[in-house]
């Protein structure tokens, strides 16, 4: 079954995600109560598992635990649509006897009433060997798709064994220091996969690699022993081992893999975190290499901390009191007080290290840093060294006003009821209250962005962000042209009996734009009639979400379809409500069927959806259960295209296209064996030290249809992915460096293959 994402507050053309989640009508208001009993495959009562009840739109309702017969009793249950978990020391499902959410029943629960779900745990296999280190734990985390992350131990030979619904998985093994992953790979990435298949137990036996021990000793500033120091070991940038030194300031932390890239911190009660050698800036911590067969000693000495202090005054020389002060690392290690009436601050206990000051008004509104800048990046980098003294006065110099005028972008005629967000530090904020002006007082000094929104009732579309450099004690105005939109009027009603239908949901689309967005529209009230926010011109199409008792459509013009390109198209006019041909609903037809790959088996964990795939991960879908089956209930009566993904599988529709408008649309009962497609393979070369992703699009429908991130790379850079052929795709990238976001595109479309590898090299700048 197919989940409704959350409501969009506008149109999708805006792009303004609010929260909320498509209802489930309750029955009746009031609670009652959900009973039954918990067993195995085969009858045999689970105690001690944890029940949990859902609402229908997924907020927690309440738990409780079964007893020793399996019984389990749930009271004061909300009425109206219930879903309930079972977690069995980690072994999560959902009933009846499905591993997401999304498959999971409604159950109807009436007020006062009493709802009985006995449920059985899904057959589970096993993955059960030796490891050659007694006492190690044992972790198997979901891969592919899988649900669950369990948990075990070794015993004195080394053996384990733990129970896991079919899918796929890796195993680590964690002992003293050290941590693998199966097979015999230092890291997820290298990691085998393991195969858990329902009553069966997938054998996994593992010995340790290369390892070396790493111990030392800490002391005080003065060379006394650093007692009771919590020792933390860090493997790029992962904790993994930790120690407590003793009354002579010495630590072991045992085996750890041989290897480089290890740093070591430790703290004492109530004091910061000191990475070695002695600072609290983990991005300055000594690297250092584990050697296999040896020891490593990492001695430290404890710095003598330091203290910063100042004094704050107005540009006239007065005191500025009750400012809050911040010492900071860019890794928010973070030393706070408050300036006395005679605008003096002291902290104490600092560490050695490179900070940044900031002082913040009581009421949060504008933050100043050191010395005299409006943003952090624009901040004096204050050393910090042992034992130091160190001395930040500052002038608190007065805000900067920006003043706004919005007119159209057509005429230049004054566009009133407004408001305008900038982008500073406390976020200054303000709304035309009269006429057409907006004036935000008490702004810091330096370069941001200024945005104007409209009113809902208005028909005119948010603004762009528009840079503004703003200086204290000055004023700054500028003129934000506003383009004017349109709206849409819309109606739903069941179109066997013209009755109007409430709640139901619109989402604009346009043509090859790509899938639908993780959200909806506005919704039909009583008497099923609704009016979309302001959006921008031109032609869309609508997406209709519907209530219980009906099925989503693409609206047509004399009923719904399954199919974008057969929907109705409505031009948005500027400063005009347009109406829409009705919503007219149908009942739903489920679709269901079983995904297998080639040799017949079941694919399990693929995802299943009737629109592509977001950034944000897959949306509008559903996955297979432990039979490779998938059911839509939520459906209108249509055929429809449908997108399959996982485990290995390039993103492909129905009929195994990479282009939507090409797909088989699909009525019923429809198996799939999805194909292995073709290769897109390269090198990307991109700004140093940035992280990337690339997003590949296919250049008729704009849906994803497959992505790369750099976190996957080779080296130089290498990557490889699959998609679906023969399909035109086009790529674009996003690339994130200090702290900005870039994006950009590959000039023309690539073409895809059936099968084999396309090769490309890409530069992202």
């Amino acid at each position: 079954m197919g989940l409704h994402p959350a409501r969009l507050g506008s149109a999708v053309a805006v792009g303004l995600l609010i929260a909320g989640a498509l209802s489930t009508p309750a029955l009746a208001a009031g609670v009652g109560t959900v009973q039954g009993v918990f067993t195995t495959s085969s009858g045999t009562p689970i105690a001690n598992a944890t029940v949990t009840a859902y609402s229908g739109d997924g907020d927690w309702l309440n738990d409780t635990q079964t007893g020793a017969t399996g019984q389990y009793t749930l009271r004061n249950i909300t009425a109206g649509g219930v879903q309930l978990q079972f977690d069995n020391a980690g072994l999560v499902h959902w009933a009846p006897g499905v591993l997401d959410q999304g498959s999971a029943t409604i159950y109807s629960l009436a007020a006062g009433g009493t709802l009985t779900v006995d449920e059985q745990q899904p057959v589970t296999g096993t993955i059960a060997g030796h490891f050659e280190a007694a006492g190690a734990t044992v972790t198997v985390f979901a891969a592919a798709g899988s649900p669950a992350t369990l948990n075990g131990w070794t015993d004195a030979d080394g053996a384990y064994s733990i129970a896991a619904f079919p899918g796929t998985y890796h195993v680590r093994f964690g002992w003293q220091s050290a941590q693998q992953f199966a097979v015999q790979a230092a890291s997820e990435a290298a990691a085998t996969p393991v195969t858990v298949t329902a009553g069966q137990t997938t054998t996994v036996d593992d010995h340790k690699l290369p390892v070396g021990t790493v111990g030392g000793r800490l002391t005080e500033a003065d060379g006394s022993p650093l007692a009771d120091a919590r020792v933390t070991l860090h493997h790029a940038g992962d904790p993994i081992g930790f120690a407590v030194t003793g009354e002579d300031g010495t630590y072991t932390l045992g085996e750890a893999l041989a290897g480089d890239g290890y740093t070591l911190s430790y703290s004492t009660e109530g004091a910061a975190e000191l990475y070695v050698p002695g600072t609290v800036d983990e991005s300055k911590a000594r690297p250092f290499a584990v050697v296999a067969g040896q020891n490593t000693t990492v001695d430290d000495r404890r710095p003598t901390p330091a203290t910063v202090h100042g004094k704050l005054v107005d540009t006239g020389g007065s005191p500025k009191a009750d400012m809050q002060v911040t010492v900071q690392l860019p890794n928010d290690v973070q030393f706070f007080t408050q300036t006395a009436a005679d605008g003096t601050w002291s902290v104490a206990g600092v560490f050695p290290a490179d900070y940044k000051v900031s002082f913040t008004t009581p009421d949060y509104r504008r933050t100043q840093w050191a010395y005299g800048k409006g943003t952090e990046a624009e901040a004096t980098v204050i050393p910090v060294a042992a034992g130091a003294d160190v001395t930040v006065d500052d002038t608190w110099l007065p805000g900067a006003t920006l003043v706004v005028d919005a007119v159209d972008a057509r005429s230049g005629a004054p566009v009133p009821d407004y408001c305008v967000w900038v982008d500073s530090p406390g976020d200054g904020f303000g709304c035309a209250t009269t006429g057409n002006r907006v004036t935000i007082e008490d702004l810091p000094g330096g370069s941001f962005t200024a945005q104007a929104t409209p009113n809902e009732d208005s028909y005119y579309l948010q603004s762009a962000g528009r840079p503004v450099t703003l200086t204290p004690g000055r004023t700054t105005r500028i003129t934000v042209r506003l383009t004017l939109g349109g709206k849409v009027a819309y109606t739903a009603a069941a179109r066997a009996t013209g009755a109007p239908v409430p709640h139901a949901c619109a989402i604009f689309e346009v043509l090859g734009q790509g899938g639908l967005p993780d959200g909806y529209g506005n919704c039909t009230d009583a008497t099923g009639k609704a009016t979309s926010v302001h959006m921008a011109t031109g032609t869309y199409e609508i997406f209709g979400t519907a209530p219980a008792g009906y099925g989503d459509q693409w609206v047509g013009r004399a009923g719904g379809t399954g199919d974008q390109t057969a929907a109705a198209r409505v031009q948005v006019k500027p400063g005009k409500t347009v109406t829409a041909p009705a919503m007219l609903l149908d009942p739903p037809r489920p679709i269901t069927g079983v995904l297998t790959d080639a040799a017949g088996a079941p694919l399990t964990q693929m995802y299943v959806a009737f629109s592509a795939f977001g950034d944000a991960g897959p949306a509008w879908n559903t996955i297979t259960d432990t039979q490779g089956r998938y059911t839509f209930d939520n459906l209108g009566p249509y055929g429809w295209p449908l997108l399959f993904f996982g485990k290995g599988y390039p993103s492909q529709w129905s009929g195994h296209v990479g282009n939507r408008f090409l797909a088989d649309r699909v009525t019923g009962t429809y198996n799939f064996t999805p194909a292995k497609g073709a290769v897109l393979a390269g090198t990307v070369t991109a700004p140093a030290g940035s992280t990337w992703r690339l997003h590949m699009l296919n250049a008729v429908t704009g849906d994803l249809m497959g992505e790369f991130d750099s976190s996957a790379a080779g080296p130089g850079g290498a990557y490889r992915t699959g998609l679906i052929g023969p399909q035109q795709v086009k790529i674009d990238w996003t690339y994130y460096l200090n702290g900005i976001d870039h994006h950009g595109s590959y000039d023309g479309t690539v073409g895809i293959p059936a099968t084999g590898t396309r090769t490309l090299n890409i530069t992202i700048h």
